[in-house]
């Protein structure tokens, strides 16, 4: 793959973030980025099912609605980064901005993704006629009828299972963002109070 689109380098730097002294993804980082959003994930798939139109745009429009703001916190990231070079706490306040910076760049990779697995869900890769035969299979259990259930209707389980899944974990990586974002300008709110109190 073309250096300028491989995105290995920005996924690798984003889970060093959730990485502790020994290498290795710290046990409730797995839980909340990698378990629970594949449990949630099998859940909205039993739950929703195959969304209708008006739910897959709102889907759409929501990822569409990350990936700007994204940009946007990018941009004011690297803009805090610019005008703070000599800021106390240099050290703790400079591994907070990087690891922000690493997610937020991972998180526009994952909303894009995201688009992607969307996109792919709503499209029929195989003829409409072929079907699945399971009538060992008790209907009550599957919540469909047999003629409905086609290589399609799979598949678009299948698809619909990773976009849920993908979908929580961008949430759950958007408030991680969103408490480091805070946790940043506080203690830069906290040194401007200080300033001021000792004037």
């Amino acid at each position: 793959m073309s250096s300028k689109v491989n995105v290995s380098e920005i996924i690798s730097k984003h889970k060093s973030t959730l990485q502790g002294g020994n290498g290795k993804l710290l046990k409730l980082d797995k839980k909340f980025f990698i378990t629970y959003p594949i449990i949630l994930g099998l859940i909205l798939s039993f739950l929703v099912r195959i969304p209708n139109d008006g739910l897959v745009n709102i889907f759409a429009i929501c990822l569409s609605i990350f990936i700007g703001l994204f940009l946007n916190l990018l941009v004011l990231i690297i803009s805090f980064a610019e005008n703070k070079l000599n800021i106390k706490d240099k050290s703790n306040r400079a591994i907070l901005l990087e690891h922000t910076f690493y997610n937020i760049t991972y998180t526009i990779v994952a909303s894009l993704v995201g688009l992607g697995f969307l996109f792919l869900s709503n499209i029929d890769f195989f003829p409409a006629n072929w079907k699945v035969d399971l009538n060992f299979i008790n209907e009550k259990i599957i919540a469909l009828k047999t003629s409905e259930l086609t290589i399609n209707t799979i598949a678009q389980f299948a698809l619909y299972f990773v976009f849920y899944s993908i979908f929580i974990h961008i949430i759950m990586t958007l408030l991680m963002i969103v408490k480091r974002i805070f946790s940043l300008f506080k203690a830069e709110i906290d040194e401007i109070n200080k300033v001021d109190k000792k004037q």
